[in-house]
């Protein structure tokens, strides 16, 4: 008589989870001697070493959803007893069903892996006092997340963000300092030219309007400063890298570009950009013409600036 019972109690629960596997109660229930009970375990960075336990018992359908999307065929259930029933799993929930209690000393793992490849291993284990009816997992990682996760992403941006707002801020201190240097490497008994003088040249070329402004001397570098307008109404234009040559003994001659620096770095449909090409300012009296080439990067569009009075 008490074999047909269970039976019958079990067929009734094999049932109910194949109608509705989802319906789980919200509040804590007591059948018997043992408390269905509903729980959320929170999954972090600071608990990530920690054992998730999640209780089952024999008969009772152990409904385990989760906040992030999973992949149902991840699921891996250590079953090696044979206790439980075929893992029903979707990409949002996945139902356990033992057919009896595990053993005191007795767990089995459920493997889970989300769908940006976060793997969640939970414990399963049974008490005599209650089960869980059902488990809402949320698994909040960013040190331990995947590279391609959303989380991960996010707090890769949210710190590179952070450095680049401390750079600008740094900015104006950090060419203070760089100037200081320069100064140190000088040989003071030796006399420093301080210039500045404006070129005023003025082109248009590649629908681009260019005006080169003036250009700056001192410890040995030349800083040329130029405005760009980009006149193509479709098209951004970005500087890939200026070239500098110098004419001289009827020769163009490379001049080395130190540094260059464009500002915005992206140049819009009408909009207007500065640019700074950096180089060392060559020997008195050697030359006084030089060419000046812009390229755009990832594209075909030159600039060429020939005769410039720097």
């Amino acid at each position: 008589m008490r074999r047909s019972v269970t039976a019958a109690a079990l067929l009734g629960v094999l049932l109910l989870w194949a109608e509705a596997p989802q319906a789980v109660p919200s509040s804590v229930v007591t059948t018997g001697k043992r408390s269905l009970k509903r729980r959320t375990l929170s999954i972090t960075d600071a608990n990530f070493n920690d054992v998730q336990v999640i209780h089952v018992a024999g008969g009772v359908p152990t409904t385990v959803s989760f906040r992030q999307p999973i992949r149902p065929e991840s699921v891996i259930l250590a079953d090696t007893s044979n206790v439980f029933l075929p893992v029903k799993a979707s990409e949002a929930s996945i139902v356990l069903i033992p057919k009896r209690d595990l053993g005191r000393r007795s767990t089995t793992t459920l493997t889970v892996t989300l769908a940006d490849g976060t793997i969640v291993p939970l414990v399963l284990s049974t008490l005599p006092s209650e089960a869980d009816i059902g488990v809402d997992v949320d698994v909040a990682l960013v040190k331990r997340a995947p590279a391609e996760s959303a989380t991960a992403l996010k707090a890769a941006a949210a710190e590179l963000r952070a450095e680049l707002d401390e750079c600008r801020a740094d900015q104006g201190a950090a060419g203070v300092a760089k100037v200081a240097g320069l100064v140190l490497q000088q040989d003071i008994s030796e006399p420093q030219v301080f210039e500045r003088h404006q070129v005023g040249r003025r082109d248009k070329q590649e629908r681009l309007l260019v005006e080169v402004r003036q250009v700056y001397r001192v410890f040995g570098q030349s800083y040329l400063l130029l405005t760009l307008e980009n006149r193509d109404p479709s098209r951004t234009w970005v500087l890939d890298h200026p070239e500098l040559a110098a004419a001289g003994g009827g020769q163009a001659v490379d001049v080395q570009v130190v540094s260059f620096q464009m500002d915005p770095v992206s140049l819009a449909p009408n909009e207007m950009a500065k640019v700074v090409v950096a180089f060392r300012t060559p020997p008195q009296g050697s030359t006084n013409s030089f060419r000046l080439r812009l390229l755009e990067k990832s594209g075909s569009r030159r600039v060429t600036l020939d005769g410039l009075s720097l």
